[in-house]
């Protein structure tokens, strides 16, 4: 067995504990577990073959830090119907088209928001214009859940967007959680596109040791300051390195750098 599916076993076995006390424990140990272990989710996951394996893979993971649904889209050509956009998804269609404008994703204030935000946000959050506002009151009254919507930078705006529901309909758990949602976010969807559509041309991405030392950091989900420390480095100067990467490897963040060295096989974990 890999090392995460041992993993999933130890805690199913131990979420079976007929202790309430106990199962809670076990709950803030697997959601431990899986942060610690990020960087074996992004290897395994970029090597699953088939976007079944992936979503399996995806939904395993978020489920233990209380995600329930999600879709993964690619951004293509306007007038294409939903599905062409979608990657993969765990989720009822009904309850994923409830979060899309009409069934088209590129007339959503959510896919017009992502061409220029990086990091991620909450649905109900999504900037839009004065005539969307009666549709997001009109979710709200029909109880359509809240979801964080987390965007793939790109050159020139967002490439994909990832749609992730709590089990709970949970804000606080879903903004606790966001960092390792966004890293299964971007390395599932480098790996479904990989999978649904033709790869693109390798690209050599040549980082220096401390780029890779601190990327490295930042797959374990350590700060700027936590890396600074380790590294004997100011803060200031571990973002330079960072953002050095993210040139380098055409990254919008450092969680897609991380994602990106890992896949060109310029960083291993």
């Amino acid at each position: 067995f890999r090392t995460l599916k041992k993993i999933s076993i130890w805690v199913m076995m131990v979420l079976g504990s007929p202790a309430s006390s106990t199962r809670r424990n076990a709950g803030s140990e697997a959601v431990k577990v899986l942060k610690t272990h990020l960087p074996k989710v992004i290897n395994e996951l970029l090597c699953e073959p088939t976007v079944d394996d992936v979503l399996d893979h995806m939904h395993r993971d978020l489920r233990e830090i209380g995600v329930e649904d999600f879709g993964v889209f690619r951004f293509t050509y306007e007038g294409l119907p939903l599905e062409k956009w979608l990657l993969g998804a765990r989720v009822e269609g009904r309850k994923l088209a409830r979060h899309v404008h009409r069934g088209e994703l590129q007339a959503s204030p959510v896919f017009r928001h992502c061409k220029e935000a990086l990091e991620p946000f909450f649905w109900y959050d999504t900037p839009h214009e004065p005539y969307d506002a009666e549709r997001f009151k009109l979710a709200r009254e029909d109880g359509v859940p809240e979801a964080l919507v987390v965007p793939v930078p790109g050159p020139k705006g967002a490439i994909g967007v990832g749609w992730f529901g709590s089990a709970t309909n949970s804000r606080s758990e879903l903004h606790k959680h966001r960092f390792t949602i966004q890293v299964i976010c971007i390395a599932g969807f480098y790996r479904l596109k990989e999978l649904v559509a033709p790869p693109e041309e390798p690209t050599q991405s040549r980082l220096s040791k401390r780029e890779r030392e601190i990327l490295v950091g930042v797959a374990k989900g350590m700060s700027s300051e936590e890396i600074g420390d380790m590294l004997h480095l100011s803060d200031r100067t571990v973002d330079w390195h960072i953002e050095q990467a993210m040139k380098r490897l055409d990254a919008k963040n450092r969680v897609q750098a991380v994602v990106l060295a890992m896949q060109k096989g310029a960083l291993s974990i």
